[in-house]
């Protein structure tokens, strides 16, 4: 990697036509295909990405057989052009080989819209500072670095996806641009390139705040009101909407002539503002255990940006294994990096059906300020909406229990300033640029700290035979935990009892409608309703019925779709080697007939001494 760079430090240039410099001069990276294959690693934010995902993002639907090996030719020649001095056949250097991924290497300030995003972070700080000039000059700066619409020219449907996402960026810092000058009192100046720009985006009410404010101060208080005319009236006719909030308030102020509109002292009103949601459940006084998970985590959303891609996690595992309790811990470390706001969201109703797209993209825009009347009715629309409220800002959204790829991929924002970690019993496969977190049961250590934290006790006798029966589901181990805190002059003996009873474990394991039934439960219903879940169901129930030594035997003779689905939906877990594995817990749901699951458990429990 270094003898690449020392013939000369490398530039990469994407906000434009793709251009590759070395020590400032333009080198050629080839022909278009090749170029795109180049634009898919430059922004795999220095990760190894899997030919196959390069395959879909250059030719999409078209792919053909040959499409593998011409991925592998175009890498070795990109290897040519970058790495000239590169021994033939090494895997490593620059843009190294990992099995059947690759990865590019790109330094600091090699990539121009790293350098403009760095910047408009700055730019970002200055103001924030109270210095709205040097942020004015730091934009500027950002801004000159576009030499067109960016990725211009490359085929593929990668790049058509992310000229989309870069224009919006662009739009946003000319925006923010626009709003420093009037801080600073140039309204004369801007006032005509606002028109221009406003009249090119004719529904983007932040560009039309902008130029109505220039207006008034310019004195042109009827244009400005014109203005407004105008934008509602073009908002009636093609989205059925009304002007926001904002710009209906800026057009009251105007109205009747208020003198805060004048020169301000600060910010200058301007677009409809996110209202700042903190929405995080209370944290997990007692989490426990999970240092490497919660570490991956953490350091996949609150690290540096390094593409223009959305930090997405997604924590994955079987019902009770604490994925929500992971979630929000993390989420609580991790809000002081998203100011702007942290949103959550349970995509699941009450009786564990998904929730509907349109629905929780109502919900989603309700939370940042947007009144569900003026919400438009297509899902797609309210989706196009979300994006361009949380374009620039820095917002976390956590999405517990998401149905599937799909659910996620329509909640998602589009820019990478804000981070998403999702919750899911399904590993969610097939999002691109997600970090998989998967979870499993706690360890003995893990499980034993649990327990401690939760009764503020030192080992008691029975403990080990209790933890023995919730085989490390965390959910059950809270469960056993708040019935032993319920009988606290009592020992641990008569607990320990009931739940050897496999006939009265489940119902000892549930309380407040929260146990390990309740959740197996709903794992079950959701799993019926989907094509293919009630033969994947049949099979878990003889699964289940399974003599021990023969439980190895009947998960590998599991039929795989069958296999796949369970997994998916938390009835089986995965194993480190892939192979699906059964919880004992599961497994006693399983085998227990469904009218005794919880109205003669329960009873029972209810009665216990």
């Amino acid at each position: 990697m270094e003898s690449a760079r020392a013939a000369g430090p490398l530039r990469y240039e994407l906000l434009g036509p793709l251009t590759v410099r070395r020590a400032g001069r333009a080198v050629d990276p080839g022909p278009p295909m090749q170029r795109a294959v180049l634009a898919v690693l430059l922004l795999g934010a220095g990760e190894p990405v899997a030919r196959e995902r390069i395959v879909q993002a250059v030719w999409g639907a078209r792919a053909g057989t040959t499409a593998p090996g011409l991925v592998a030719t175009y890498v070795s020649r990109l290897r040519q052009v970058l790495e000239p001095d590169r021994p033939r056949r090494t895997l490593d250097g620059l843009l190294a080989t990992r099995g059947t991924s690759y990865r590019l290497a790109v330094g600091p300030g090699e990539l121009d819209l790293h350098d403009f995003e760095a910047a408009r972070q700055r730019a970002r700080e200055c103001r924030a500072a109270g210095a709205p000039d040097q942020a004015l000059a730091v934009l500027d700066q950002a801004l000159a670095l576009w030499r067109g619409g960016g990725l211009d020219g490359l085929p593929g449907p990668f790049a058509a996806l992310h000229r989309g996402r870069l224009a919006e960026l662009r739009l946003a810092a000319v925006e923010e641009r626009f709003e420093l000058a009037l801080l600073l009192g140039r309204h004369h100046e801007v006032v005509a390139e606002l028109g221009l720009l406003a009249a090119a985006h004719p529904a983007r009410q932040r560009l039309r705040a902008l130029l109505m404010l220039a207006l008034h101060r310019a004195g042109r208080q009827g244009e400005a009101l014109a203005v407004y005319g105008q934008t509602r009236q073009l908002l009636i006719e093609s989205q059925g909407l009304e002007p926001g909030r904002e710009l209906t308030r800026l057009q009251q102020r105007i109205l009747r002539s208020d003198p805060s509109l004048e020169q301000p002292a600060g910010p200058p009103p301007g677009p409809p503002q996110l209202c700042l949601p903190a929405q995080l459940p209370s944290d997990i006084a007692d989490f426990t255990g999970r240092a490497g998970e919660l570490r991956a985590v953490t350091r996949s959303l609150g690290g540096t940006r390094r593409s223009g891609a959305v930090p997405l996690v997604v924590v994955s595992g079987p019902p009770g294994v604490g994925k929500t309790a992971l979630a929000v811990h993390a989420a609580h470390r991790l809000r002081e990096r998203f100011p702007d706001g942290q949103l959550y969201a349970a995509l699941h109703e009450p009786d564990g059906t998904p929730g509907e797209t349109g629905a929780l993209l109502g919900r989603l825009l309700a939370d940042l300020g947007v009144d569900r009347r003026a919400q438009p009715a297509e899902p797609e629309r309210r989706a196009a909406l979300l994006r361009s409220l949380c374009s620039g800002r820095r917002l976390l959204l956590v999405l517990d229990d998401v149905a599937d790829a799909g659910q996620l991929a329509a909640l998602l924002p589009g820019s990478p300033s804000c981070a998403v970690l999702a919750t899911s019993r399904g590993r969610l496969a097939g999002l691109p640029g997600a970090r998989g977190v998967p979870l499993d049961v706690l360890s003995a250590a893990e499980a034993v700290r649990l327990w401690r934290r939760l009764l503020g006790a030192a080992e008691r006798p029975g403990e080990e035979r209790v933890l023995a029966a919730c085989a490390g589901l965390p959910l059950a181990v809270r469960a056993a935990a708040a019935r032993a805190a319920a009988r606290p002059g009592r020992g641990l003996g008569p607990l320990a009892a009931r739940l050897a009873d496999e006939s009265r474990r489940l119902a000892e394991l549930g309380l407040g409608g929260q146990g390990v039934v309740q959740a197996l439960g709903s794992a079950e219903q959701r799993l019926g309703r989907v094509p293919g879940g009630v033969a994947a169901l049949a099979s878990f129930r003889r699964l289940c019925r399974s003599a021990p030594g023969e439980l190895a035997v009947a998960l590998a003779a599991l039929p795989e779709e069958d296999a796949d689905l369970l997994v998916e939906y938390g009835l089986l877990l995965a194993g480190s080697d892939g192979r699906p594995l059964l919880h004992p817990l599961t497994a006693l749901h399983g085998r227990t007939p469904d009218g005794r699951r919880m109205e003669s458990g329960c009873h029972r429990a209810r009665q216990s001494p």
